[in-house]
């Protein structure tokens, strides 16, 4: 039987995940969009996918991979009238972008700004959430300076970015001397000083930057460890934690990004041997406190469904917000070689279908 339009979902991959899609399919895309397609024939619907450049204005048929008897085939069909866009887009997509909402889509993830110090600034309204950030300015010459005669460690991170990219560190050691960490190559490079600012460093914080004072992370067998949190809005829009995914750094590094080579674990497998953290008790406080950050920055973006919260745990047990992402790439958490590496992690998948689901007719 042929599914109605009325009844289709738009997902918007990135042109990574789209590609693998066609031919012989990636067994990880193929998994995550087998949770998909299940949880929109649980309510009688279908799905369409595409990429962002698929869409031309005015236009109102797109091609997309829609599922056939075996596998996904291109096909024509009209624009859904739903859309849940899981890539990031830039503001030249967003003259696009608004046209559709114009034409009366219901598009899902869609906002002006995302940069990191944007994202500070709105949470620094909440007088609550404000204590939960770590101290951040853009940065340049003065505001390093006045940082590192605050703080002993403090973490340099590019305005934009993704996966750990261009993040450095500076500490000092027990001789006084400053140490910068920071990639070249792909290899990890020291730099030390005193006085004088590293010229690598200057350089690079010509480009919009953030510096913030480092969270004393607590370990996972003497590795830091912080939490990738999936607040999504679910089938009665309300906002719920779907998932909380833990990520533990590398042997010897301090970033926790997947990218940066970290590995996946749920809460109960690093807590349940910790000496001084419980399991029941930061499961609590960390979805408490991921649910307001959630609706507090959902009241300045209105067409959120889901943020992928990076939240550090020190190693007193509070929560401090470290990243929002917008976008959350929750198979590289969650799949590996076609398989959901957990049961609850399933949610995060299930969750954005069930939410689209409600505004079809």
């Amino acid at each position: 039987m042929k599914m109605k339009n009325s009844r289709r979902i738009g997902i918007i991959l990135p042109s990574e995940k789209y590609e693998k899609l066609s031919k012989k399919p990636d067994p990880d895309i193929k998994k995550m969009v087998s949770l998909y397609e299940k949880a929109a024939m649980k309510h009688n619907s279908s799905l369409c996918f595409f990429r962002i450049h698929d869409l031309k204005r005015g236009k109102k048929v797109i091609k997309g991979f829609v599922k056939a008897n075996q596998g996904y085939k291109l096909r024509k069909v009209p624009i859904p009238p739903v859309i849940y866009k899981r890539i990031g887009h830039s503001r030249h997509d967003l003259p696009l972008l608004q046209s559709l909402r114009g034409e009366g889509k219901i598009l899902f993830n869609f906002y002006k700004n995302n940069h990191k110090y944007n994202m500070w600034k709105i949470v620094k309204l909440n007088k609550f959430l404000a204590k939960h950030q770590p101290d951040t300015k853009m940065a340049n010459k003065r505001t390093v300076r006045e940082m590192l005669k605050k703080y002993k460690s403090l973490m340099i991170k590019p305005n934009r970015g993704e996966v750990g990219r261009g993040i450095m560190k500076i500490q000092q050691k027990a001789s006084g001397k400053w140490c910068l960490y920071y990639k070249n190559n792909n290899k990890w490079k020291k730099k030390y000083f005193k006085n004088k600012l590293p010229k690598l460093l200057l350089n690079r914080i010509k480009k919009p930057h953030l510096v913030q004072e480092t969270i004393d992370l607590a370990a996972y067998h003497g590795k830091p460890f912080d939490l990738r949190v999936s607040v999504q809005k679910n089938q009665l829009r309300k906002w719920q934690v779907s998932a909380i995914f833990v990520k533990v750094a590398k042997d010897g590094q301090f970033l926790t990004n997947m990218g940066q080579g970290a590995t996946a674990y749920t809460l109960q497998q690093i807590l349940k041997s910790h000496p001084s953290l419980t399991l029941e008790k930061i499961e609590k406080k960390i979805k408490t406190f991921a649910i307001k950050l959630a609706k507090h920055i959902a009241s300045h973006k209105k067409n959120m469904a889901d943020f992928g919260f990076d939240i550090g745990v020190s190693k007193q047990g509070i929560p401090y917000l470290i990243e929002v992402n917008h976008i959350s790439d929750y198979p590289a958490f969650s799949i590996k070689n076609g398989k959901l590496l957990n049961r609850e992690w399933k949610k995060v998948f299930t969750t954005p279908i069930d939410y689209a689901c409600s505004f079809l007719s």
